[in-house]
């Protein structure tokens, strides 16, 4: 009898062991594999756009299937002005957006739940043909009077081109912005392409051009997971790639892009945006530029840190 308890109590004992270690080869199994691995389903990214050139890379990695490819399920939501993008960004409506610079670093300095994660265009001048154009109006020998948009990437790079004793005229709408120039309202207008080419094509004469300023931000939340990060890494190949094949064939992808990103009519023939900037780290020197620029301008209270806002 005394037997048969000692086995008893010695198979049991062998399978309470059994059942832990197939316990901890199942928790092994799932922490160490990918998010959509253990899902079936690739991770899910809502990304907030203006349909402006920017967006360039999203419109044609969309075309592609290049973000499922990569396999991260990526929903382009369209905003129709800067302050609805902001909002949902907010609010939670969209994980990551494409921004700029300085409107990144001023939501970041009012308490936006958000960090720069990686810097879209351009390192250099020859990246893109998009960008910003410091413009002379049709007619205007001298320049006085500078249309721009105050507190915006716009005056910032304006304080890069514009040199003299001018006077800023505040119009935040680019359209308004470009027609005070053609007009002969104002002498000259800060503006960013496509307008800046439009704005050459109407006889506007180029006194200076600065390279396009976009960054990508995501929520903190995002930043906060191994699966989040690895879905913004499976983002960046794929805008990667986007970049590739347009600059292989901007022919194929023209038509689209400047169908959803609001290109103007008079451009959508003879025009081709030349993008090749690749997804980079946030070059250090341009954020200090900026963070410095806008505690200038009395627009953050404090000197923003390069680690506390890129992630």
């Amino acid at each position: 009898m005394q037997r048969r308890v000692t086995r008893q109590a010695s198979l049991a004992a062998l399978l309470v062991a059994l059942a832990a270690v197939a316990a901890l080869l199942y928790l092994y199994q799932h922490l160490h594999q990918p998010p959509e691995a253990a899902t079936g389903t690739p991770a899910r990214l809502r990304v907030g756009l203006l349909p402006v050139i920017d967006a360039l890379p999203f419109v044609v990695a969309e075309s592609e299937g290049l973000f499922s490819a990569e396999g991260v399920n990526v929903e382009l939501i369209y905003f129709g002005s800067a302050r609805d993008r902001d909002a949902a960004i907010m609010t939670g409506q969209v994980d990551v957006a494409v921004h700029d610079p300085v409107g990144a670093l001023l939501l970041i300095s009012r308490g936006a739940p958000i960090k720069i994660v990686a810097f879209v265009c351009c390192l250099r001048d020859e990246d893109a043909n998009v960008g910003f154009y410091y413009v002379r109006a049709p007619g205007a020998r001298e320049v006085r009077t500078v249309a721009i948009s105050r507190g915006t990437i716009i005056e910032y790079v304006a304080s890069k081109l514009v040199a003299g004793n001018v006077t800023f005229v505040d119009t935040p709408s680019i359209l308004n912005r470009f027609q005070l120039m053609i007009e002969g309202r104002v002498d000259a207008a800060v503006l960013p392409d496509p307008w800046g080419t439009l704005a050459l094509a109407k006889n506007a004469t180029l006194l200076a051009r600065h390279r396009d300023l976009v960054v990508l931000v995501a929520r903190a939340e995002l930043l906060e997971t191994r699966e989040g990060r690895r879905a913004l890494e499976r983002l960046a190949r794929a805008l990667n790639e986007a970049v590739d094949a347009y600059s292989a064939n901007p022919d194929k992808y023209w038509s689209l892009v400047a169908e959803r990103l609001n290109v103007p009519r008079e451009l959508k023939g003879a025009y081709r945006a030349v993008w090749r900037a690749r997804v980079a780290e946030v070059p250090r020197e341009l954020f200090e530029s900026v963070a410095a620029w806008l505690r200038e301008r009395g627009l953050v209270e404090r000197q923003l840190k390069y680690e506390e806002c890129v992630g």
